[in-house]
């Protein structure tokens, strides 16, 4: 297992992952074989569930010179579908309230690490390339948010979707909705019930 960290500028670590490697893209690819994903993003595994099925990955800030918004992608079909059904019931809205209501300061602080997280992502040179001939990239990645949201210190919270907020959760092991989403069963494991075990019961892949 090769370990990535990932902390900007010296400053405290904001999260770690594992290197992609050929077995987790094989897992990954199963797990979205239902939804459109493009597995050459995928930088490594930041979270995986008690099987050892990835659940969130970490990706890369540009597709194919384009900045990508999302950090952090939910595969976890189990999760998906649960967080699917919290979604259709009003949570979004719910969530953004809760935030609102609970933890507003947290929230900006959050975001502003999703910032610095998604440019510490990047090489060095990468970043100067941007800064110097791409400009209006570059002020896209070092603005966006989670899922390339916006904020202003005065603007509504817009967490834009619980699967996002779900794999940012569990990537940075910390979430200021974190209360929230326990409370609705977010982030919890399948029991098994949704893996396929392929070879040894260690090691599962997640259907």
């Amino acid at each position: 297992m090769t370990l990535k960290t990932v902390s900007p500028g010296g400053k405290r670590l904001l999260f770690f992952y594992e290197k992609r490697r050929p077995s987790d893209i094989r897992v990954i690819q199963r797990q979205m074989s239902e939804r459109k994903f493009d597995p050459a993003l995928i930088l490594g595994t930041a979270n995986r569930c008690r099987f050892g099925c990835p659940r969130a990955v970490v990706c890369s800030p540009l597709s194919g010179g384009v900045p990508f918004p999302t950090s952090f992608w939910l595969t976890c079909p189990w999760l998906a579908r649960h967080i699917g059904n919290v979604e259709s019931s009003g949570g979004v809205g719910e969530l953004e309230q809760w935030l609102e209501n609970h933890a507003r300061g947290e929230w900006l602080i959050f975001e502003a690490e999703h910032r610095l997280a998604r440019m510490a992502l990047l090489p060095p040179a990468h970043l100067k390339f941007l800064r110097r001939f791409k400009p209006a990239f570059f002020d896209r990645l070092r603005r966006g948010g989670a899922g390339g949201i916006r904020h202003s210190g005065g603007s509504p919270i817009r967490v834009k979707c619980i699967h996002l907020q779900t794999a940012s959760w569990l990537a940075f092991r910390r979430h200021p909705g974190e209360e929230w989403l326990k409370a609705r069963g977010i982030g919890q494991d399948c029991a098994g019930v949704r893996c396929c075990f392929s070879g040894a019961p260690k090691n599962p892949v997640c259907w």
